[in-house]
């Protein structure tokens, strides 16, 4: 674990200190305590929560290091901690959502810049997604690591301009929604490439498009663009948020629109989300008027 970033990622609403004048094992052990702390604690208001049945209160804000300012992706891994990423650079973090604390950080080989969105696993594979349908594949790598990759062009660049990616596992592909719909016939559809898992040139892409108006609904949106999107692990279902419209949809993977509302509480720029196994909803936020920002709700 890297302390000194771990101590960069502080709480808004469970916060402690950490002393910066002990050994490195002991600031390690002060790590491990503060992470223990806030867990517990914000098991406490997830108890609260529930016995009040609220699900729109934030449970916990967590305000970001500097160098994460411009969050950009979400992704979940299976110990229920999450992996981000920021907008311009491929360098990945793995983060605590439950302690807001940075557990370790790695790049992708060469350091590249680019245009990166979203973030998914899919197995022991991590994929990262630029606005113009590039992929990048690559796996999990340890605190300071330089991880090799593989880069796949999806040739959707002209289709579509993308924020968001997710995985569905039960049909081993990968979900590609489209922020701006560059085919005229579909500008008015929320438009969701599937592309199957392994990747090759003969891939069967499908898409899905579900008219706008109903993933509007009865809210006052006129459009709704995809910042990003997971997958709810009880469900199965499409939770997608949608930044400029301060908007949230569930949709099942046959294209039906269980709800659409906007986002619970203040969000200024939610760019990324994730549905945990115990419902929990995470969204991020990229920096702007406010700091950079991880907040954790009881997810309906």
């Amino acid at each position: 674990m890297t302390i000194a970033r771990s101590l960069a990622l502080l709480a808004v609403l469970l916060s402690g200190p950490v002393s910066c004048r002990e050994t490195p094992e002991a600031k390690a052990a002060q790590v491990q305590a503060l992470r223990l702390a806030r867990q517990q604690a914000l098991a406490r208001r997830i108890a609260m929560a529930d016995s009040n049945q609220s699900t729109g209160t934030p449970l916990a804000i967590w305000v970001v290091a500097p160098e994460l300012r411009e969050i950009s992706g979400l992704t979940l891994l299976p110990d229920g901690t999450v992996l981000a990423h920021d907008d311009e650079l491929a360098k990945i973090y793995q983060i605590d959502p439950k302690a807001g604390i940075v557990l370790k950080q790695f790049s992708l080989d060469g350091a590249p810049h680019g245009d990166f969105e979203a973030i998914t696993t899919a197995g022991t594979d991590i994929y990262l997604l630029q606005s113009n349908g590039n992929l990048w594949k690559f796996k999990d790598g340890a605190d300071g690591a330089v991880v090799p990759y593989t880069k796949y062009n999806t040739r959707l660049g002209h289709e579509c301009e993308f924020e968001a990616l997710a995985y569905e596992a039960d049909s081993s592909r990968l979900l590609l929604p489209c922020k701006k719909v560059g085919s005229k016939s579909l500008r008015d559809d929320l438009v969701i490439y599937r592309l199957p898992l392994p990747i090759s040139d003969s891939s069967p892409m499908t898409m899905l498009a579900i008219p706008l108006a109903e993933v509007i609904g009865t809210n006052q949106w006129k459009k709704f663009e995809p910042s990003d999107m997971a997958i709810d692990p009880s469900t199965g279902n499409y939770v997608v948020i949608a930044s400029l419209q301060k908007g949230l949809a569930v949709i099942t993977p046959g294209g039906d629109v269980v709800r659409s509302e906007p986002l619970p509480g203040n969000h200024h720029q939610a760019e990324g989300v994730a549905v945990t196994k115990d419902s929990l909803l995470i969204i991020s936020d990229e920096a702007t008027s406010k700091p950079a920002a991880i907040t954790v709700y009881r997810w309906r």
